[in-house]
Formats: structure tokens, C-alpha cells, sequence
């Protein structure tokens, strides 16, 4: 389980692996009943996982496509600072997260996806989202001379909002003194009246999600970025690369459940293997 899910190996190379340097022939139905099995061993630690999350300060959440052999679907991601939760949907409609995150009372770190605009969390945007389609769209339109100006100027108010969190931290007594002029640019980019249709995109997406983008300056500790969770994302992602299209849903949760343990432990500097060889199953024993 340790090379298949932590290191990433298909479960035919972990059994060439074992066969090559230790001689010991694991049948294929054999392994993927051991892997059932530890996956029971944590049903019970993966929704304390869920529980932490949901009581953390903030969450950091992302989603990514999955192909069964039967049908897509997506696996989401939710994270705080030390927990890391997998899930999977047969859909990308994220109605769900209504009771999901019904009594969540801290700030949602996300991606544009307008399926998270509808909760009633206070959210932040991510930045560097924005940040790679405003570089796409200034490479595929140099001459755009109205949308320029508003890439320029909010490279600008961001680079200085980001030398005061690289000096005093994630602290809103230092950061909120950006709060006037998120709102000034903000204020500026609506009042424009643009004729490039580039620039007037960009404009609904400020006014739609503007002040979605600024949230953090009002809170200790809420980033600007969400890179938990695409770091998280990023653990699924290489095992899709050997899975995609050959997993059924329950094999798909089975893994998600480990992923689940793994991510955590990753992210509390804990050993998995140890982890595993431990034997523990509750939150304790990850500190």
C-alpha cells in the first residue's frame, strides 16, 4: 500500500517489485484485497479527517476530472494547513457543497468555479489563477493596449501586497492598509468604459469576483494562493496517469481514503510507512 499509494506505482509494478527483490509472488486479487482491506482499517479516520477540516479556520478545495471504466466523474480535494481530504462525484455540479459546508464559518480558498460562489462562507479567490490567464491573455494579445493597462495595474497593487506578506506574514494589521487601494483599482477597472472585448472581460470578472479576490487582507493567516490544495490534487493526478479508464468507483474510493491518511501525514511531516506499520487510527497519532 505504502508504494502503491504513497510512492505512486501501479499495483503491477509493486508486485514485480516484490517478486525481483524479495521473492515473494503476490496474486493479483490478493493485492487488491489487502488493499480493501487497509482502506477499512481507516473508515473511521477518514471522516475524523473531515471533521478537522470542517472546524479548521480556513479550507482550501479543488477538483479535478476522473475516468472509470464505466463513466467520468470528478475526485475534489479539501484541505486545511494539516489535513487532507479526498473525495469523488460522479459530476462536477457542486450542489452538494451547500450541506457539505453548510455549517463551515471560515474563509474558502478556491478557483474561480462558479459552483463555490453560491456559499455562504466568506471566500478568497485564488490570485494565482488569475495571475496565469492574465499572463495567457497578455502573451495572446500584446497589442491589447486597454487590457495591458489593467495587467499592469494590478501586477502593481499585488507585487505590493505580496512585499508585505513576505515581511510581517499572513497578518491583517500589516495587510489591511492594501484595503483602499484593492478597492481604488477595483472602483477604476468598473467605472472604465472599454472597447476591447478582451478588457471588458475582464472587467465582469473583477466586478463579479473582485472583492472574492481581496479577502485575505482582512485575516490572519488566509492566503492569497491556493496551493494546499493543488498540491494535494497534484497526489491524485500522478496516480491518474496509470489508472485513468481500469478503476472501478470503489477501487477509486478505496484509494481516496488512503490518499486521504498519506496527504495528512505529508502534511504533518509524518513518515507513512511509519504511519501504517504503527498501526494507529485516529488524528492523535499523526502528532
Amino acid at each position: 500500500m505504502y508504494a502503491n499509494v504513497a510512492c505512486g506505482m501501479n499495483m503491477l509494478r509493486v508486485e514485480k517489485s516484490l517478486g525481483d527483490i524479495f521473492g515473494f509472488v503476490v496474486p493479483d486479487s490478493e493485492a487488491y484485497r489487502s488493499k480493501s482491506y487497509v482502506a477499512d482499517f481507516y473508515q473511521f479516520l477518514y471522516p475524523e479527517i473531515l471533521r478537522g477540516i470542517l472546524a479548521s479556520p480556513v479550507i482550501h478545495i479543488d477538483e479535478t476530472t476522473v475516468r472509470l471504466r464505466k463513466q467520468p466523474g470528478y475526485v475534489w480535494v479539501m484541505t486545511s494547513m494539516d489535513k487532507a481530504y479526498y473525495f469523488y462525484k460522479p459530476s462536477r455540479e457542486g450542489s452538494f457543497l451547500q450541506e457539505m459546508l453548510g455549517d463551515f464559518s471560515g474563509v474558502l480558498v478556491s478557483d474561480f468555479y462558479t459552483a463555490y460562489d453560491s456559499l455562504a462562507c466568506q471566500q478568497q479567490k485564488c490570485l494565482v489563477h488569475l495571475l496565469r490567464d492574465v499572463d495567457d491573455d497578455l502573451l495572446r494579445n500584446p497589442l491589447d493596449s486597454e487590457f495591458k493597462n489593467i495587467a499592469q495595474d494590478f501586477a502593481t497593487l499585488l507585487r505590493t501586497i505580496i512585499e508585505t506578506v513576505d515581511r510581517y506574514g499572513l497578518k491583517s494589521r500589516h495587510l489591511h492598509k492594501h484595503k483602499w487601494a484593492a478597492t481604488r483599482f477595483l472602483d477604476s477597472v468598473a467605472s472604465a468604459d472599454f472597447s476591447s472585448q478582451l478588457a471588458m472581460k475582464y472587467k465582469k470578472r473583477f466586478q463579479r469576483s473582485g472583492e472574492k479576490m481581496f479577502t485575505f487582507l482582512d485575516h490572519d493567516g488566509v492566503p492569497w494562493n491556493n496551493t494546499n490544495a493543488e498540491h494535494a490534487i497534484k497526489r491524485f493526478a500522478k496516480y491518474r496517469t496509470h489508472a485513468d479508464g481500469c478503476i472501478t468507483e470503489r477501487s477509486l474510493q478505496e484509494y481516496l481514503v488512503l490518499a486521504s491518511v498519506f496527504e495528512t501525514c505529508a502534511f504533518n511531516n509524518v513518515n507513512a510507512l511509519g504511519f501504517l506499520l504503527s498501526k494507529q487510527t485516529t488524528l492523535e497519532g499523526l502528532h
